[in-house]
């Protein structure tokens, strides 16, 4: 080697190891250096969960997650192996665990009990599918179908803090053509449903919508399974967009085909509360979804459930742990022949395998061209269970092509982002204090969610062992009293004096038999009901005109009370139906349950009675004038 070069070579190493010996001298002070120091996290009264794997809502790692009063207030990913210093607090150590943010269900029926369609549960089980929720870690949801007066209440009382509850966002009654789904032909809508046949609707559909404060407006868009159902126009649902964007709300769209998903695109229609399973979307058609910015609510456990109580391989039922979060009665109706009969004909079964089929291959689709996919589960419907199956409908996610990280991101993050709540779904500072806590690695395996450890809410540990079926702990924090006639009431001990809490979830007069009751109003008997009879006021509608919106039945109930009900197709000697239902201008004789054709016994209305029956006065029990065909 030539000098010069060798004493470059030297100068080289001795700068190599002035270099090193300065790092070495120095290293004390590169300890102490505050970009290396431990984090200091925690502080008097927080709660610190240290030593776990964490999901914030789009990464995961290890971390420490500090919630202080109502809200998380650090998260600290420990990347670079610096460790924490806990300041204070209690300190929570989940080592070989998930943490996560609460679960958020975009698609819910609060009030639907999970059971078969002919199964009726005569209880509102509001309570028991809350608290179901809570201890799945599902600590918010959207309700896109229930009766608006009761869930409506419900949303208040959760928002005063008065009842534990997850946060609770509600649609409120549903837009549909009359006949429609869910409120068909021959079913009185209540308010459960606002029909629009035309663009002229609209408006006086919003009057009688917007004091309620619905936080979604559902529209549906359906032709029907598998029969025939009336379609909102193109034109109906631009309105509807108009309106709603003039008043702030968003809309989202029911729809089950790919026509569905045009037409509400065709009218700025972006959110959609299911996954089409009638049909296959097109990639060309996702395109367009991921470029109008469209999100999906996947709802795959809907038919997932179809299926397999249409199969028999619902085998949840097999386990006797359901019964901490499925009432009785419902496991009870999912194992009887005689109510799943119409859900396990051969061409049910084949219905159900195709919609399964579909709405999994759209979802793949979708998120292949990019759409945005939320979850939600349609719980309340057959097998759909309240909490248990929005972990159902994160595996199916993930059996359908989506990353673990992209499902639970789809539970939470996404989810959040369609309520338009960024305080919602994520671990991050100032986020609410909703958070899970579940054995095992979720990222690796979605089945932990399962698993659940621990869940809070609001920043609040819940005692979910105390929030088992069985254990019938009150969810109310205080309790109401003293309600009046025609307020809505969700338990018995709300109304006031001498009233009781009727079907209708509202207060109204104890009564033992018609006489106790105002004209015009029928005493009705609620098994769940400790007061036994109610007085229920009837609307009014003309038994002979069969006057009813829908093509419901007007029936007598005593008293002079009429009132529209569920229409049955028997008449004239024929069945009533499970709902005690026949056909418009017949009524259900309960003691033979069938149905008997009305008549006039004054022969002024109505024609007489066919093959030689007599009109027999039915007067003195209806409080009208009317009789029956025998």
């Amino acid at each position: 080697m030539h000098r010069t070069s060798l004493g470059l070579a030297i100068a080289g190493l001795s700068l190599c190891v002035l270099v090193a010996s300065t790092w070495l001298a120095g290293c004390g002070a590169a300890e102490r250096s505050p970009s290396l120091e431990p984090v200091e996290v925690g502080c008097a009264g927080c709660t610190v969960l240290t030593g776990g794997t964490v999901f914030d809502g789009s990464r995961a790692g290890r971390a420490t997650v500090v919630i202080d009063g109502d809200r998380v207030r650090q998260v600290v990913f420990d990347e670079r192996e610096r460790g924490v210093e806990v300041a204070g607090g209690e300190v929570v150590d989940v080592s070989g665990k998930t943490v996560l943010p609460g679960l958020i269900d975009l698609h819910v029926h609060s009030l639907s009990v999970a059971g078969p369609y002919d199964y009726h549960d005569g209880e509102l089980r509001l309570e028991d599918h809350t608290k179901a929720m809570l201890r799945a870690g599902v600590t918010s949801y959207l309700d896109l179908g229930s009766s608006q007066h009761v869930i409506f209440e419900q949303r208040a009382r959760a928002r005063a803090g008065e009842v534990l509850a997850p946060q609770l966002f509600a649609a409120g009654p549903l837009l549909t053509p009359t006949g429609g789904h869910p409120c068909y032909h021959g079913s009185p809508p209540g308010d459960f449903c606002l029909f629009i046949d035309a663009p002229a609707d609209v408006g006086e559909a919003f009057d009688a919508l917007l004091p309620g404060a619905p936080d979604f407006i559902k529209i549906v868009l359906e032709s029907g399974g598998s029969r025939p159902l009336p379609r909102l126009s193109r034109a109906s649902v631009a309105a509807i967009e108009q309106a709603a964007g003039a008043a702030g709300v968003r809309v989202i769209a029911h729809a089950t085909e790919a026509v569905d998903v045009e037409v509400a695109l065709d009218a700025g229609v972006t959110r959609f509360a299911h996954m089409p399973d009638q049909d296959r979307i097109s990639p060309e058609l996702a395109r367009r979804m991921a470029a109008a910015g469209a999100v999906i609510v996947s709802t795959l456990a809907v038919t997932d459930g179809l299926h397999r109580v249409a199969h028999g391989t619902l085998t949840e039922l097999d386990d006797p742990a359901l019964a901490d979060d499925v009432p009785a009665g419902v496991i009870a109706a999912l194992r009887d022949p005689s109510l799943l009969a119409e859900l396990r004909t051969t061409r049910y079964r084949e219905l159900v395998t195709g919609w399964r089929e579909h709405a999994a291959a759209n979802l793949l689709t979708c998120h292949r061209a990019g759409v945005s996919i939320a979850t939600g589960s349609d719980a309340g419907n057959p097998g759909v269970f309240h909490g248990l199956a929005l972990r159902r409908e994160v595996a199916l996610l993930v059996e359908a092509g989506l990353s673990p990280l992209e499902a639970l991101t789809a539970a939470t993050r996404t989810a959040a982002d369609v309520l338009g709540r960024p305080d919602l779904g994520r671990l991050e500072a100032g986020a609410l204090a909703d958070v899970l806590v579940v054995d095992g690695d979720a990222l690796a395996d979605v089945r932990a969610l399962g698993r659940v450890s621990r869940v809070y809410k609001s920043g609040v540990l819940l005692d979910r062992e105390a929030l088992a079926l069985p254990r019938r702990t009150p969810l109310a924090r205080r309790q109401r009293t003293g309600a009046g006639a025609g307020d809505t009431c969700l338990a018995a001990p709300e109304c006031g004096a001498a009233l009781s809490c009727g079907p209708d979830q509202r207060c109204a007069a104890i009564c033992d038999g018609p006489s106790a009751c105002a004209p015009g109003s029928a005493c009705l008997f609620d098994a769940a009901s400790p007061t036994g009879g109610s007085c229920a006021p009837g609307d009014g509608c003309d038994l002979f005109a069969q006057d009813c919106d829908n093509d419901a039945a007007c029936v007598f109930w005593g008293n002079g009370a009429t009132s529209c009900w569920y229409a049955g197709a028997g008449s004239d000697g024929q069945p009533c139906d499970a709902s005690f239902g026949c056909a418009p201008g017949s009524v259900c004789d309960g003691a033979s349950s069938t149905c008997k054709d009305l008549c006039d016994p004054r022969g002024e209305r109505g024609e007489a009675c066919p093959g030689g029956k007599k009109c027999v006065d039915y007067s003195a029990i209806a409080g009208l004038p009317v009789g029956a065909c025998e």
